[in-house]
């Protein structure tokens, strides 16, 4: 008798969980979309140490400032802040289709002016 409740704690505990998307944390710089991709608003492209590069939408994500990030570059914004040069950590869930969906983005280290780093990402 105790088996089988247990057994149906996991399945249900498998079955939940898997119900919710896949929760993931990584960082990288923020880059343009490659030239075979549009600008989409709420949308930002990020590339990692290791090159691969990841599409996330980023509209309804909380964006908070590292530690380590001078107060006197620090500023309350959304998703337009969020400009090639950027390095940023993402904590992002995957959605069924495979598209990272950002819950939180933590800005690591700003980007340079735009003078110097060229153009927008494609978050505005």
């Amino acid at each position: 008798m105790a088996g089988w409740s247990v057994i149906s704690l996991f399945l249900f505990l498998g079955l939940t969980s898997s119900a919710f998307g896949t929760d993931g944390v990584f960082q990288g710089l923020v880059v343009d979309p490659p030239p075979n991709q549009p600008v989409t608003s709420g949308w930002i492209y990020i590339q990692g140490r290791n090159h691969a590069l990841r599409r996330v939408e980023v509209s309804h994500a909380a964006i908070v400032f590292a530690h380590d990030v001078p107060e006197k570059q620090r500023r309350k914004c959304g998703a337009e802040c969020l400009i090639a040069g950027l390095e940023i950590r993402v904590t992002a869930e995957q959605d069924s289709a495979g598209e990272w969906r950002a819950k939180r983005i933590e800005i690591l280290k700003t980007a340079k002016p735009a003078t110097e780093s060229g153009t927008r990402a494609s978050a505005a």
